[in-house]
Formats: C-alpha cells, structure tokens, sequence
C-alpha cells in the first residue's frame, strides 16, 4: 500500500514537485498551482498540531467508510469542496512557497518515522495511527500532482 512514508516514494513525490511551476495548469478544480502548494502545506501541518482543527461529524469517523474512502473509490476530482483549515496559508513567492512544502513535508516524514509518534485527529476523518496518515497523505497528494499533471 502506497505510504508517503516508504523512502522510494517520498522522493519521487519530491521529484514531481520539482516539476510544478506557478504556470502550470490545472487539469480540474478551482486551484491555482501556487494555492495548491499552500494547501498541501496546511494539510501536512494539520496532523503536526502546528495548526489547531475542529473536528466535523461525519461519517467518514467511522473505519469501514473511511476505509472505502481511502482505500476503494476513486477520489472525485473537483467535486469535493476544501475544508477552510486547509485553506489557511495563502500563496506569496512560488519558491518560498515550493521550500515551505519541502519542510513541511520533512517535518511530517521524520515525524512519523519516530517509533509511537502522536498525530493530531483529521477534522473529518477523526484520530488516525501514523500507517493511516501516511496513506492519506500520499493519496492527498497524488491527487493533486495529478490535477497539475505532473
């Protein structure tokens, strides 16, 4: 199962951020590339605790509709509003902008590579263990590289 924490696959998510550019396209969605970016940051920050979340009651808090959401549909592309917790940090200059997701993403991969690492609960999806987030992650931002095409 695909994991932003397996090492192969954190460096070749880096290597398509490297290809991303405040110019390119958006294949669906409302999002510009550098609003992405920033999007993905907050969505790494949020289980970090470095942004506080309000949790939301859905049905996706419990595991077999999470599950089937991670694990079995596909991800509907530009249907799906964006919660405004993960909309917080807006865009400025693309390369301080492209360093903060770099960071951000060290800070959450080296978070949870640390043996009984503690991760703030999901707004939606409530209390994940560190296997679920890295999944989620990686699907999150799968998702949206692929929205951008690279």
């Amino acid at each position: 199962m695909p994991s932003i924490f397996d090492p192969a696959l954190e460096a070749a998510v880096r290597g398509r951020a490297a290809r991303l550019s405040p110019e390119t396209p958006a294949r669906w969605g409302r999002m510009h590339a550098a609003q992405m970016l920033c999007h993905l940051v907050d969505a790494l920050r949020v289980p970090l605790g470095e942004i506080s979340s309000q949790p939301k009651s859905t049905p996706f808090r419990l595991f077999p509709l999470r599950w089937l959401f991670v694990y079995g549909l596909p991800w509907p592309k530009g249907k799906v509003p964006t919660m405004p917790v993960f909309q917080q940090t807006q865009p400025g200059q693309w390369n301080e902008d492209r360093q903060a997701w770099e960071a951000a993403l060290r800070r959450f991969v080296a978070h949870g590579r640390k043996p009984g690492c503690q991760w703030s609960p999901h707004p939606a999806f409530g209390p994940l263990p560190t296997w679920e987030w890295g999944r989620l992650v990686y699907l999150h931002i799968n998702h949206h590289f692929t929205q951008f095409g690279v």
